[in-house]
C-alpha cells in the first residue's frame, strides 16, 4: 500500500488516499469525493508505464506526503502501534482491481491492506489464481484495444465497411484473415470480441455460454427464419442491428477500466454494497454508456423475442399471450398479434414485458427503464460519498422511483456488455444464413472446432455436419496458416 495525501481544490481539506501499488495493471483510474464539499478529485495511479512518471498522478489536486507520527512499542512498526497522519481530515481506499470502503473521517491508524479485506469474499485459492488470470489478460487486451484494435470498429460504426480489412490486417488474434467480404470483416470482428469479453461472463464462461447458443439456433426453421429476415428488412437491416449491438460492446471498452473492480465484486461471495464502494469511476464516467445501451440492446429485443416465437410457438409473429394488454387505443386493449404490432411498442413496454422464455432468458438484458428515464430526463441525484443513485418521478419530483448503488450500476454496465456480445451472436448467425444462399460462408470463432469430430455438427450452427461445413476452411487456416 501507497500513502499519498490529496488536497482538494475546493474547501481545502485533506484526504489520505491508501493506494494499492502493485498487482496486475499497469495503471487503473482514481476517482474519489471529497468528504466535506463532494468535490470530484480526479487522477491515475501508474504502476508501470515507461513512458510516464510512476505513482499517482491527480488532474485536479495538489498532492503531498503523509506526516507520520507514530510511537513504535517494539523497535519494529506493527498495527497495535500508535500511527497518526497529521494532515489527514479522511481516508479512502483505493485499488483497480477490488471493491473498497466508502470513504470516512480520519481517525487515526491505517487500514489493513484493500486485498486482506476483499480475500474471505474471494474465496477458494481457486479463484485467486483466476483473478490473477483475468487481471492480466485484461491488462494486455485494454492495451491492444486503445492501440490498434478499437480502430476497426469505429470503421464498422461509421459504415466504412470496405476499410476493416486493412484495419485487420494484422495478426490480431490467433490468425491472419483475408477479409475478401464483408460476412468475414464482421466474424474477424466477432472473434476479437469474444478475445475481449472473454471473463465478462461468469458462469457459464463465455466458450460455453456461446457454444450453447450456437447449438440452439441451429434447430430453428431455416426458411422460417430467411422469412422473419426477410422482414426485417434483408442482409442490410441486420448488418444495421449488428452495427447496433457491436457499438455497445465497444463503448463498453471505452469505460471498462473504470468498472473493473466491479467485475472482481461479481465474483464476490457476498453481494452486498453496503460497505463496498468502486474508487475507479464516478457516476459521470457511466451513465451514458449506460443510457445509450439500453437503448440500443430494447431497439433489438424484437430478435429473441421472435426466436421464442419460433421455438415455443413454431411462428415468429405468434406472440406470448403477456402482450394481450398492450396496444391500447381508446380504452381498447390490441394486443400484439403480428410483428409490426410488436415493432410499435416503446421501449418501456418492450422491457416490461421480458420474460424468462428462452432466448429472452439469454440475451438477459440488466434493464432498469425508471434509472434509465431518470438519467435520460436529468431527473437523478447522485452522492458520491455514499455512491448512491437515486431516480426521481417525472410528475412529483420529490418521489424517488428507484434507488441503487454506483457499484451495482456499474455491474449492470458489465451485463450489458454481455448482452451485446449474445446479440452480436445472434445476429451474425442470421447473417450467416441469408449469405449462405448466396454461397458466401465464413467459419466462426476457431476455437469452436477444438475436439470436433468430421461427423459431429459443425460448431457454426449450419445443422450440418463438420465435414460438410467448415472443415476445409478451417484446415486451411490452422495446417497452413494461409489467408482465407
Amino acid at each position: 500500500m501507497n500513502s499519498k495525501i490529496v488536497i482538494c481544490p475546493i474547501c481545502g481539506k485533506k484526504t489520505l488516499l491508501r493506494i494499492q501499488d502493485g498487482g496486475y495493471l499497469n495503471s487503473y483510474p482514481i476517482r474519489v469525493n471529497c468528504f466535506y464539499c463532494h468535490a470530484l478529485l480526479k487522477g491515475v495511479y501508474v504502476i508501470r508505464n515507461s513512458f510516464k512518471q510512476h505513482g499517482l498522478i491527480m488532474f485536479n489536486a495538489d498532492i503531498e506526503e503523509p506526516d507520520i507520527e507514530c510511537s513504535v512499542v517494539s523497535g519494529v512498526l506493527t498495527q497495535d502501534d500508535s500511527i497518526i497522519i497529521q494532515n489527514a481530515d479522511y481516508v479512502a481506499e483505493i485499488s483497480g482491481e477490488l471493491p473498497c470502503k466508502h470513504i470516512m473521517e480520519y481517525k487515526g491508524g491505517l487500514p489493513s491492506p484493500i486485498f486482506l479485506n476483499a480475500t474471505d469474499n474471494l474465496g477458494s485459492i481457486g479463484k485467486v489464481e483466476e483473478r490473477k488470470k483475468r487481471l492480466t489478460y485484461f491488462n494486455d487486451k485494454i492495451s491492444d484495444w486503445n492501440r490498434t484494435k478499437s480502430t476497426a470498429f469505429q470503421l464498422l460504426d461509421e459504415g466504412s465497411i470496405e476499410f476493416i480489412s486493412i484495419a485487420l490486417n494484422s495478426r490480431y488474434a490467433e490468425y491472419y484473415y483475408e477479409c475478401d467480404h464483408y460476412l468475414k470483416s464482421l466474424h474477424c470482428l466477432q472473434e476479437i470480441v469474444l478475445d475481449e469479453s472473454k471473463y465478462i461472463f461468469i458462469e457459464p464462461d463465455c466458450d460455453t455460454y456461446i457454444i450453447g447458443l450456437l447449438e440452439e439456433i441451429a434447430k430453428v426453421d431455416k426458411e422460417e427464419l430467411h422469412k422473419f429476415c426477410v422482414l426485417l428488412g434483408g442482409s442490410e437491416e441486420l448488418l444495421r442491428s449488428y452495427r447496433k449491438a457491436i457499438n455497445v460492446f465497444s463503448s463498453f471498452m471505452g469505460i471498462y477500466e473504470n468498472v473493473l473492480p466491479a467485475e472482481t465484486f461479481m465474483r464476490f461471495k457476498s453481494k452486498s454494497t453496503d460497505d463496498k464502494c468502486i474508487s475507479t469511476c464516478s457516476f459521470s464516467d457511466i451513465k451514458s454508456f449506460y443510457q445509450d445501451s439500453y437503448e440500443s440492446l430494447l431497439s433489438l429485443l424484437h430478435i429473441p423475442v421472435c426466436f421464442d416465437n419460433f421455438v415455443i410457438r413454431n411462428d415468429f409473429q405468434k406472440f406470448n399471450s403477456c402482450y394481450d394488454d398492450t396496444n391500447r387505443y381508446r380504452g381498447v386493449c390490441k394486443g400484439v398479434h403480428s410483428f409490426d404490432d410488436y415493432r410499435k411498442l416503446d421501449n418501456g413496454t418492450r422491457v416490461n414485458k421480458m420474460n424468462s422464455e428462452p432466448y429472452q432468458k439469454l440475451v438477459d438484458i440488466p434493464a432498469n427503464r425508471l434509472l434509465r428515464n431518470g438519467i435520460g430526463h436529468n431527473n437523478i441525484k447522485y452522492d458520491g460519498i455514499s455512491q448512491d443513485v437515486t431516480a426521481y418521478d417525472l410528475k412529483y419530483p420529490q418521489k424517488a422511483t428507484t434507488k441503487t448503488s454506483l457499484m451495482e450500476m456499474a455491474v449492470d454496465c458489465i451485463g450489458l456488455a454481455r448482452s451485446s456480445v449474445v446479440f452480436s451472436e445472434l445476429i451474425l448467425f442470421m447473417l450467416r444464413e441469408e449469405f449462405r444462399r448466396e454461397n458466401v460462408t465464413s467459419i466462426t470463432h476457431p476455437r469452436f472446432y477444438d475436439n470436433i469430430e468430421p461427423n459431429m455438427k459443425c460448431p457454426c450452427g449450419s445443422d450440418k455436419k463438420y465435414k460438410k461445413c467448415c472443415r476445409n476452411a478451417f484446415d486451411i487456416l490452422v495446417n497452413t496458416n494461409k489467408k482465407i
